[in-house]
């Protein structure tokens, strides 16, 4: 799916893709449509097959963590299925590993269907450092007729000998009116489109799949919570364990964009490009009792943690240490 605001990214990549290096990082947030374009690219490079929307092509190869492989789930899912290594009983890595990258390699150098192959890597941070050191020597000396595709939204995250072996391709959020024009020719309706895409940070894609699983009605409780920890003593481990059944992905970037609108909020009283539009009386009221160098630090640690692949198991644990540190916030003076 190539989306409105992607279509010069589409362009370039197809006018003379014989131009184009073996190797592409795609960068860019959370739901700009980074990997919907990637396989619409590699579908192209592949000719259009048929059996490409069957999950079955043999000449494209697609390494995703294990945990984020499905059979059932969507295109990208069901093609990681071909080197998901987990064993029954054993709980699938939440990483791209270094066996993964070898049974890629092995694959591309011994069996080839067609003209081209194409090889898709997402999210391409979630690589452990034995699996980018393979990676890496792939494309120093590249198969023939292969093309790697990477898509990233930490590209940080990826050593800068692998970055500097790929050419950038950077995906930018629309403006506003194209994205809720977006929205609403794919079926998102009601008054919470504006907000649905201030909580996605302008990414679409990211606000769509908000809407559809009833994140904002999530967030009012996320948003609540944050409250009652800011305002005074509060036992923690309640909260905690709410956020986990709610999941970690989906309450820490709420913590962690309500965070930046308070250090926005106490620089500039109205700012713009606000998470949390409708919270702003709320943060207009809190900033003067916040201690920002507390604030800094916890916006640090909660995204080092949500872009961490290997951050510790104990998410109970990790929540109640943010919260206790959220709740410090209000003990200091500025």
């Amino acid at each position: 799916m190539v989306t409105p605001w992607n279509n010069a990214i589409w362009q370039n990549l197809t006018r003379e893709r014989e131009r184009n290096p073996h190797a592409l990082l795609f960068i860019g947030a959370e739901g700009l449509g980074k990997v919907e374009l990637a396989l619409d690219y590699a579908r192209e490079l592949l000719g259009q097959p048929r059996n490409f929307i069957a999950a079955s092509h043999p000449d494209f190869h697609v390494l995703t963590p294990e945990d984020q492989s499905d059979g059932e789930g969507n295109l990208l899912q069901r093609y990681g299925m071909r080197y998901n290594l987990s064993r029954k009983g054993i709980k699938p890595r939440s990483v791209i590993s270094v066996d993964q990258v070898r049974a890629l390699i092995s694959a591309l150098i011994t069996y080839a269907s067609g003209a081209n192959k194409v090889v898709l890597i997402s999210p391409a941070h979630t690589m452990n450092i034995n699996a980018t050191n393979a990676l890496l020597k792939v494309l120093e000396e590249p198969p023939s007729a292969t093309i790697f595709i990477l898509v990233s939204s930490n590209p940080d995250g990826l050593p800068a000998t692998l970055r500097s072996r790929c050419s950038h391709v950077k995906f930018a959020k629309p403006p506003a009116a194209q994205a809720l024009e977006w929205l609403a020719a794919h079926g998102a309706v009601g008054d919470d489109l504006p907000l649905a895409l201030s909580i996605a940070g302008g990414a679409p894609l990211l606000a769509a799949r908000m809407l559809q699983s009833g994140l904002l009605r999530h967030r009012a409780q996320v948003m609540r919570d944050i409250q009652s920890v800011l305002a005074g003593p509060v036992d923690v481990t309640n909260i905690a364990a709410k956020w986990k059944d709610l999941g970690v992905d989906l309450s820490l970037p709420i913590l962690r964009n309500t965070l930046i609108d308070l250090v926005r909020v106490s620089f500039q009283a109205n700012p713009p490009d606000l998470f949390n539009p409708d919270q702003l009386n709320w943060l207009q009221g809190s900033v003067k009792r916040l201690h920002l160098k507390r604030v800094f630090s916890l916006i640090d640690r909660v995204g080092s943690y949500l872009q961490d692949t290997s951050a510790p198991l104990d998410k109970n644990l990790v929540l109640e240490d943010f919260l206790l540190e959220l709740n410090a916030m209000m003990q200091h003076d500025g």
